[in-house]
C-alpha cells in the first residue's frame, strides 16, 4: 500500500510539473469529500453572481432594453439557474445572498496559478435558511459571467486577468464562465470548488439559447460534484 500511494505520489508531481492535460487545474476537492449531494442541496449567491457583458450585442438580439438587459438577463439567468436546480434535487434550499456575502471575501488555490474569489462563511459559523435549519451542504456560486468568446484564465489566472476578454469582432460564440464551491456547512470547510467554462456557438441567439446554456451550466455543475468526489 506504502508504495503503491509513493506511486501515486510520484505520478502527481510529475504531473505538476509537466501540466497534464491543459496545464491547468480547475477544480479542488478537499480530502474528506467523500458523497456528492444527491437527494437536496442548498445554494446561495444567485441573486448577485450572474453578470452579462456585451450588453448591446445581447439586448440586440434578446429584445431588451441595453438598459434593461442586466436587470432582465440576469432575473432570467437566475431563474433558470433555480427551476433547473429544483428538477436536479428534489429538495433545495435557496439560501438569500445576504446570508453570506455578510462574511469577507478570501481566495481559493485551485491551481499554482488559478485562484477563485469568493464570500466564504467565517469558522464556527452556519448558514441558516429562514426557518434556522442548518443546511449540511451549501454550493455557493461565487461567480457567472456571460458573454463572447471569453476564456476561464483571462478571469481567473493571476498572470493573465490583465488581458483582454470579449473581442467586439463578430463573435463564434456566447460563452459561460462560472466559480463555486461545495461548503461543508457543519465544519465550515471547502469541500469542492471548480472554475467552470461553456462555449455556445452561435447561429441565431434567442432566449431560448440562454436559457440552454444555464441548463448546460447546471448539468456541468452537478456533473463536477460527482467528478469530484475523493475514491
Amino acid at each position: 500500500m506504502t508504495i503503491k500511494k509513493s506511486i501515486l505520489s510520484i505520478g502527481f508531481a510529475i504531473c505538476m510539473l509537466t501540466g497534464c492535460a491543459d496545464s491547468y487545474h480547475w477544480t479542488a476537492s478537499h480530502p474528506s469529500y467523500h458523497k456528492a449531494p444527491y437527494g437536496g442541496i442548498a445554494v446561495t449567491g444567485i441573486e448577485n453572481a450572474f453578470v452579462i457583458t456585451r450588453s448591446n450585442w445581447f439586448a440586440k438580439r434578446l429584445e431588451i432594453g441595453t438598459d434593461s438587459i442586466q436587470i432582465k438577463g440576469t432575473l432570467h439567468c437566475r431563474n433558470t439557474f433555480e427551476t433547473e436546480m429544483r428538477k436536479a434535487y428534489g429538495n433545495l434550499i435557496v439560501l438569500p445572498d445576504t446570508a453570506n456575502t455578510k462574511f469577507p471575501e478570501e481566495s481559493l488555490k485551485l491551481d499554482e496559478r488559478i485562484f477563485i474569489k469568493g464570500h466564504i462563511p467565517e469558522q464556527g459559523v452556519t448558514l441558516k435558511d429562514s426557518a434556522g435549519n442548518v443546511p449540511p451542504v451549501v454550493l455557493i456560486l461565487h461567480e457567472f459571467i456571460i458573454g463572447t468568446d471569453l476564456k476561464r484564465e483571462n478571469f481567473f489566472d493571476y498572470a493573465l486577468i490583465h488581458n483582454e476578454s470579449g473581442s467586439l469582432r463578430k463573435p463564434d460564440n456566447v460563452s459561460a464562465i462560472f466559480s463555486y464551491t461545495l461548503w461543508d456547512n457543519l465544519k465550515q470547510r471547502p469541500l469542492f470548488s471548480a472554475v467552470d467554462e461553456l462555449q455556445q456557438p452561435i447561429t441565431t441567439y434567442k432566449l431560448s439559447n440562454l436559457t440552454n446554456l444555464i441548463q448546460l451550466a447546471v448539468q456541468k455543475i452537478r456533473k463536477n460534484l460527482y467528478e469530484g468526489v475523493v475514491k
